[in-house]
């Protein structure tokens, strides 16, 4: 997709474009109520996760020099969808539509990139998970075990459900400087299900099941024998997790917390008496894993909230994740 090389005139207009429907994580950032468009030369593209970053160097109506820093999916998700590093080639054309950075007068999120070969780039295409041929679907389809990537973006509001000490943490977090994976950090296990479309693998390992997460390339263990954490397991943000199978279906109890962040893009908090419980179930039906869980933490919310979301099948990918940490605008 990599733009022909031809000449053209640096330019930056602010034009009334409907923005489209956006990964829901960037409102901290980005202002969806301020389109923009960007014309000029791409001076540096930074394919790198979590998120990705071109540089277009433009000229505004005062003569002036100005580099825009643009962001875009994850590496992982860019390298899924077919980008490479060299997409946005260095010197090359380039025309955005975006929605401007909330701090940054020159940040950017990505909607649409127009290549001088005519090819076009539609950021809202890429969140789609890459779905797994039938000939990588284990013969045990009723299994959990498997590679999975997110059906779907429809995750709670939380509107109505803290108490109001939830609400004051709610209120004291800062989504620019304080979520997680600012600093290749993944939160807690609800956001392993709630990040957007990072696949991830179950897989059995004797008396005990690992959850092997793309995004920051997080794991997570759930001991299956039922025991308390041992003495020298500290509490931390991710929890210490036992698990019991029920046919199919694993239940998950989740406790050991620290105080945290319990999804950073919705602004809410957890004390470290969280408890959480998961259910994970393949659909025999739709083929569907089916993932539950239920946060009980009552200092915070005012009753225990269950929420739901769906997986399909998705193929591996070897390349490590390999965050940069400090990427945001």
């Amino acid at each position: 997709m990599s733009a022909s090389k031809c000449c053209v005139t640096g330019c930056l207009l602010l034009v009334a474009v409907s923005p489209c429907v956006a990964h829901h994580g960037v409102a901290p950032h980005y202002d969806e109520n301020r389109p923009v468009s960007i014309e000029g030369v791409v001076s540096k593209f930074d394919f790198i996760n979590p998120h990705a970053f071109v540089y277009i160097a433009t000229v505004d109506d005062k003569g002036a020099e100005q580099v825009w820093q643009c962001e875009l999916a994850s590496r992982s998700v860019l390298a899924r969808n077919g980008l490479t590093a060299d997409t946005f080639g260095v010197g090359e054309p380039i025309k955005l539509e975006g929605v401007a950075g909330r701090l940054n007068p020159t940040g950017c999120a990505v909607r649409v990139a127009y290549f001088a070969d005519g090819s076009v780039l539609r950021s809202n295409t890429l969140f789609g998970p890459t779905v797994a041929a039938q000939s990588e679907v284990p013969s045990e389809e009723s299994s959990i075990t498997g590679i999975w990537a997110m059906k779907r973006f429809s995750v709670s509001m939380y509107e109505g459900v803290l108490t109001p000490e939830g609400e004051r943490a709610r209120e004291a977090f800062d989504p620019i400087a304080d979520d997680p994976a600012i600093y290749c950090e993944p939160a807690s296990p609800v956001r392993f299900w709630v990040n957007v479309n990072e696949p991830f693998e179950i897989r059995r390992e004797d008396d005990r099941v690992v959850i092997d997460h793309r995004f920051v390339d997080a794991m997570r263990v759930v001991d299956l024998d039922g025991g308390p954490p041992p003495p020298d397991v500290p509490r931390s943000a991710m929890g210490y997790s036992t698990g019991r199978f029920e046919g199919e279906a694993l239940i998950v109890s989740t406790g050991h917390f620290i105080a945290a962040t319990l999804e950073p893009r919705r602004a809410v908090m957890h004390t470290e008496n969280l408890k959480l419980t998961e259910r994970l179930e393949v659909n025999d039906e739709t083929g569907e894993l089916e993932i539950s869980w239920t946060i009980d933490d009552p200092a915070y919310f005012k009753a225990p909230l269950t929420q739901k979301e769906y997986f399909v099948r998705s193929v591996r990918s070897d390349e490590p994740y390999d965050c940069r940490s400090g990427y945001q605008q």
